[in-house]
């Protein structure tokens, strides 16, 4: 999910959250994270500081990042206030990192938590079953909060548990309305599907791999680090179709990539967003969050990923047969 569409420093500590949104350590959505400055800094520290940590981007090396940081320095410095540089802040996040990068204000930002708040409402996966099919669908999810999160994967799991004896046939996993956010909690709920092993990773500029690892149906590690860890105990061995769409985006990728160059899987629609880098959080002073992209999307094989997942079955919306018989019809074939 795009925060945008909602997807520190108030210490001396500099933190960051790795996203896979989209987001999303823990947060993505993947979580390392904290302040960069303080809220004494005046208008031109406060550019300067988001540059700095700006030069950590998939782009934040390169010659074009230093002639668009040439050319709106100088202006962003000369504001008035820190919240009249914001704008000019998003222009070069994605300078430096790509389309997936972008800047929340501190409003945004709130808007953005508000599903960690006590008592709030979001979507979580279901699972309904047809003719020995399953199909799990994993909605968007931002959340952070260690309630958030549970809610979120228990719901899923407990699903697939109920649904496991009636599913003769394979499975689903429908991403085609998931556009990111938090990608560990979602392959919390897909980890029963998957074969034991490192299954995903998020590889830096640099050449350096942190995996999403998977074993006995639980997520034992991932690149959010400590806390985005899921149990096993529960595995199914069965064909999976995966339905995508143009709205699949971001952490919702990240789990699509996860089954990739696993035997009877198969993905089915439409080619994904192509967000398929992860971004990590960098809070600046004012609460304002800098979501920088600083790796790519890799696969167990070693692919590394810079744009849409194309399907195997190529379903567009409104097709006939639907994207969602196409899955079925694909699954009925391995299984037969």
């Amino acid at each position: 999910m795009d925060p945008r569409a909602a997807d520190p420093a108030r210490t001396a500590t500099r933190a960051r959250r790795r996203l896979v949104v989209a987001a999303i350590p823990a947060l993505a959505a993947v979580v390392l994270g904290g302040c960069v400055s303080s809220p004494d800094d005046d208008v031109a520290a406060y550019v300067d500081r988001a540059i700095i940590e700006m030069r950590d981007g998939l782009h934040g090396d390169t010659p074009e990042f230093e002639d668009a940081v040439a050319v709106a320095s100088a202006e962003l410095t000369a504001r008035e206030t820190i919240d009249d540089t914001h704008a000019g802040l998003a222009d070069l996040a994605v300078a430096a990192g790509g389309i997936h990068s972008f800047f929340l204000t501190p409003a945004e930002v709130v808007a953005w938590q508000s599903v960690d708040q006590p008592g709030a409402t979001f979507p979580v996966p279901s699972v309904s079953t047809f003719d020995g099919i399953s199909t799990v669908t994993l909605p968007s999810f931002r959340g952070q909060s260690v309630e958030a999160v549970e809610r979120y994967r228990s719901a899923g799991l407990s699903a697939m548990r109920r649904a496991s004896e009636a599913t003769t046939c394979g499975w689903i996993v429908d991403l085609r309305t998931n556009g990111g956010g938090n990608a560990w909690p979602m392959l919390a709920v897909a980890a029963p599907l998957l074969d034991d092993g490192d299954v995903v990773g998020l590889r830096s500029r640099e050449g350096e791999t942190a995996w999403a690892r998977i074993e006995g149906g639980g997520v034992v590690a991932t690149p959010g680090g400590p806390g985005t860890e899921t149990p096993g105990g529960f595995t199914i061995d069965a064909p999976v179709a995966l339905l995508t769409s143009t709205a699949t985006a971001s952490a919702a990728e990240i789990v699509a990539i996860a089954f990739a160059g696993q035997a009877d899987t198969v993905r089915v629609g439409a080619p994904t967003a192509g967000l398929t880098t992860g971004n990590e959080i960098r809070e600046l002073s004012d609460g304002a969050w800098l979501v920088l992209t600083t790796s790519y999307d890799v696969d167990r094989t070693g692919r590394v990923y810079d744009g849409p997942l194309e399907p195997d079955v190529v379903a567009p919306p409104g097709s006939v047969p639907s994207d969602l018989e196409r899955a079925r019809d694909a699954l009925r074939a391995r299984c037969a």
